[in-house]
This record gives C-alpha cells, structure tokens and sequence, in this order.
C-alpha cells in the first residue's frame, strides 16, 4: 500500500513538473506574431521537445513553435509524427499523428491538433531542445511499520 502511494506521489511530482514546464514555455511564446499556417514545402526538418511543444525549422533559418492545445499522448516518447493534408500548407487547424515503434515499422497513434506557429529565435530553440523539465522536490514518505501475523493453523480461540 505504502508504495502504490509513493509512486503516485511520484507521478504527481512528475506531472507537476511538466505543467510547469509547459507554463514557462508559454511565457516564452509571441502571440502577437503568430501564425496560423506554415508552407509545407518550407518544413526543413522538426523536433518534438514533449507532448505538447514542436520546432518547426523552416528554409531560411526560420524557426516556429506549435504549442498543442492539448497534450498529445505518446508523442514526447516517441519523437516522431506524420500529418495530412491536401492543402500545401500545415496550419492550427490540421492535425498530426504519432507514428508508434511497432516491429520494423509504425503503427498510428494519438491524433492531435496543432496550435498556432510561434517565430522564436535560434537560440530559443536551442535552449528548448537541451532544456529539461524541472524536477520537483518529493517529500519522504514514511515507512509502514510491519505488522504481527499469526500462524494460519494456529486456532484464535486459544
């Protein structure tokens, strides 16, 4: 019992540091500037940074930050997405797919939203990718005391 209770404590812990993670990212964004579609023939590359931030590097240095509505389970694991559209544009109303490590393939996983496209500096971008969640402190829990326990054969009228 005691430690199903510290491991969600643990768990706890851990899901308040990605909010918090997710919190100054948000701090970090300019609403202002951006935008709600990119050409997709200017995607040079993307990195995931978690479930719910992605750097969109574009030709000619140009870097963008989608922030994702909503968290997007599996793809800070799995590092890897596909997207559709018949449009030659990716924009907030489209939506991405984590491809899943599956044998010598993929399968498809979470569908998600994307959020707008944030303009950030190179140096912001950097900082993101090499940048890790913060840690939160866990406090020790205490340890159960063991308890007594008769002989099951021993009769308790005795």
């Amino acid at each position: 019992m005691v430690e199903r209770l510290r491991k969600r404590v643990g768990l706890g812990c851990l899901l308040a540091g990605l909010i918090l993670f997710d919190t100054a990212l948000a701090d970090e964004v300019d609403d202002e500037n951006a935008e709600r579609c990119i050409p997709i023939r200017s995607i040079q590359n993307t990195h995931v940074i978690d479930d719910r931030n992605i750097l969109f590097y574009m030709r000619g240095k140009k870097v963008y930050l989608n922030q994702l509505p909503r968290r997007c389970g599996g793809l800070g694991m799995q590092r890897r997405f596909m997207y559709e559209t018949s449009l030659s544009q990716l924009c907030d109303l489209d939506t991405i797919t984590v491809l899943n490590a599956f044998g010598g393939g993929f399968t498809r996983g979470a569908t998600c939203g994307l959020g707008l496209f944030h303009p950030i500096t190179e140096e912001d971008a950097d900082a993101l990718r090499n940048a890790e969640p913060p840690q939160p402190e866990a406090e020790e829990l205490p340890t159960a005391e063991p308890e007594e326990v008769g002989d099951p054969e021993e009769d308790p009228a005795e």
